[in-house]
């Protein structure tokens, strides 16, 4: 009976300290992810800088944080481009298999990388901008 009791207590304790709402309160940040990504298809690197900058300090971040500040930090578009790419990389992590988001590639995007989520399924590449605006299309 106690090797029953033990496990049971255990996942009890482990349900309600917020150890499962952890992706949860991550999943709550992307919103503010896809305001980076559409200022990035806007080519507006000043508010691609702002919105990266708001999720890196958001609570909800988790580990979005880190890579959106380098997308704050860079000094180029280009270099927030790149940047943009690992924090696209963490932010599928986080979306998850869900139906909310679809994941997006740009096969155009130079040592391949070139993903990003869409709430709407629009191609609205963040990579290339004006350039390409509308190259990609959903992940396979």
């Amino acid at each position: 009976m106690k090797y029953i009791i033990t496990p049971l207590l255990t996942l009890a304790i482990c349900l309600f300290s917020g150890w499962s709402s952890v992706k949860a309160g991550e999943a709550d940040a992307l919103p503010l992810y896809l305001k980076v990504s559409h200022a990035l298809f806007e080519d507006d690197f000043a508010a691609a800088k702002t919105a990266a900058d708001k999720l890196a300090q958001s609570e909800d971040a988790g580990s979005l944080a880190a890579s959106a500040e380098e997308v704050a930090k860079a000094a180029t578009i280009a270099e927030a481009r790149e940047s943009f790419k690992v924090l696209s990389a963490e932010a599928i992590k986080v979306a998850g298999e869900g139906e909310t988001y679809v994941v997006m590639n740009c096969p155009m995007v130079k040592g391949g990388g070139g993903d990003w989520l869409s709430a709407d399924g629009k191609v609205n590449n963040p990579y290339y901008g004006a350039k390409m605006p509308h190259c990609g299309g959903p992940k396979k």
